[in-house]
């Protein structure tokens, strides 16, 4: 069985060497690393061949699991074929992919179509990148990261695209936890850069492929002596070098982007821990800010407890 597998490897990837001007990386290190690969990990390119196209599309979980491994093989698997983890062996994928069919064949993928079944697997892949936040992270990492977003004077977060959009909602729930931040691009960057100093905080984020401009930022930042804070998709990621903390969070979705929901609940904790440590002063705010808030609304927005609910009033 086993000589038959590296028979058909070995005679695909001879096909695709030839049909292709430029090797992939990855068609290259498969073969060459094929024949002394353990059994576990045999099984992993057995399944990555036998469907190269939605192979490009697997999540680590996904991959581990149609090959009957773990997923700390998938991870051993990738660094045996000299990718520095998961990530970038599933971009090496994704341009093997790309380069054998092109886009046209990526677009014949069927796509789910029934909500309920595609809102299930979201909800399933959202709570496995939560599963593996908490596994990557260690307590003194976070709380390190809540002293700097706590004890800072201002707050600047900067991130493109999906990235800008984690920066809102960090930055609102930051502020209403009392600690106000700007969120804002990264070519924004240098109308705020008179204003920060080493009493101050950069937040950024970048995941795959990543910011020039955020990653730029970063450097800036570092170079001025102003604390950085960085989340991106992987401890090694560019951004680590230029950032005080790292952490990586976990995000992939089904639309080659990143889900927001890892984040979104981290950002949450944050502001929750962040609020506590002053708890006189975030009730004040938040009275206040119900206060205000009263002639804009049928009922007060400000719960009568964490987690509850007023009853509304008959109009």
């Amino acid at each position: 069985m086993g000589m038959r597998c590296s028979n058909r490897i070995l005679l695909y990837l001879a096909i695709e060497m030839n049909d292709i001007t430029q090797d992939p990386p990855i068609q290259s290190r498969l073969a060459e690393a094929y024949r002394d690969l353990p059994e576990a990990m045999r099984r992993i390119a057995d399944v990555l061949m036998s469907d190269h196209l939605l192979g490009a599309l697997w999540g680590i979980e996904s991959m581990a699991q149609r090959a009957n491994v773990s997923v700390g093989t998938v991870v051993r698997f990738a660094k045996r074929l000299d990718y520095k983890g998961f990530s970038e062996f599933r971009d090496a994928l994704r341009a093997a992919c790309h380069a054998r069919s092109g886009d046209p064949d990526l677009e014949l993928l069927e796509a789910p179509s029934d909500i309920f079944g595609t809102l299930a697997e979201v909800a399933k892949r959202d709570g496995e990148n939560l599963n593996r936040l908490i596994q990557m992270v260690d307590h003194g990492t976070l709380e390190a990261a809540v002293g700097l977003i706590t004890q800072a004077r201002h707050r600047v977060i900067l991130g493109r695209g999906v990235s800008h959009v984690m920066g809102l909602i960090l930055a609102f729930y930051l502020t209403q936890a009392g600690m106000p931040c700007i969120a804002a691009i990264p070519s924004d960057f240098s109308n705020q850069v008179a204003n920060l100093g080493e009493d101050d905080l950069m937040l950024v984020l970048s995941f795959a492929p990543y910011s020039r401009e955020t990653i730029d930022s970063a450097i800036f930042a570092k170079e001025s002596g102003v604390p950085v804070l960085a989340f991106s998709d992987r401890p090694d990621s560019p951004l680590a070098p230029y950032a005080d903390i790292l952490i990586p969070v976990p995000s992939e979705d089904l639309l080659f982007s990143c889900s927001v929901t890892t984040f979104a609940a981290l950002a949450h904790a944050f502001a929750i821990v962040a609020a506590s440590k002053d708890h006189s002063g975030t009730l004040h705010r938040l009275k206040a800010a119900d206060k205000v808030a009263q002639p804009l609304f049928v009922d007060h927005w400000l719960p009568m407890k964490p987690g509850g609910f007023r009853a509304h009033r008959k109009v």
